[in-house]
């Protein structure tokens, strides 16, 4: 029984301990503005596992004029937080990231970072837009592709 209780309290207090770990939430909205069918291709680590521990999973294709949507929120710190994926329009391809650090000052202040990027290749035209960020850190984007 002893032996029992004790395992029960180290498995409760590791799971406390990597709940305690994860970053702030990022919601993400992927939006088509072109004609065809966007398709996701994942060409990066960081790419790929995001799409392994979004809850929802975005959609692999996104119709014209249609969006997908994921939340991301990866289990490494609390003061980091990361989504990345790449849609690709026949040869017009937008790779989109998104990040969070709680960064430290010199004199000890923490300050919270959220930064995008869009990369557009092929003639694509990519747009990332911080849509809203709360006091817990958590933040929205929407990323556009045509």
């Amino acid at each position: 029984m002893k032996k029992t209780s004790q395992i029960l309290i180290a498995g409760g207090s590791l799971l406390l301990a990597g709940m305690v770990q994860a970053g702030p939430p990022v919601d993400v909205t992927i939006k088509n503005l072109g004609s065809q069918p966007a398709t996701m291709t994942l060409v990066t680590s960081n790419e790929s596992s995001t799409y392994q521990i979004a809850n929802p999973q975005p959609s692999k294709t996104i119709q014209p004029g249609a969006s997908t949507f994921m939340r991301v929120q990866r289990v490494i710190s609390p003061d980091v937080n990361a989504a990345m994926i790449r849609y690709t329009i026949g040869g017009k391809t937008c790779a989109f990231g998104t990040t969070f650090q709680l960064k430290t000052s010199a004199n000890g202040i923490k300050q919270p970072v959220w930064t995008k990027t869009a990369t557009p290749s092929g003639g694509a035209i990519c747009t990332a837009t911080i849509t809203g960020t709360a006091a817990d850190y958590s933040w929205k984007v929407e990323f556009t592709l045509k």
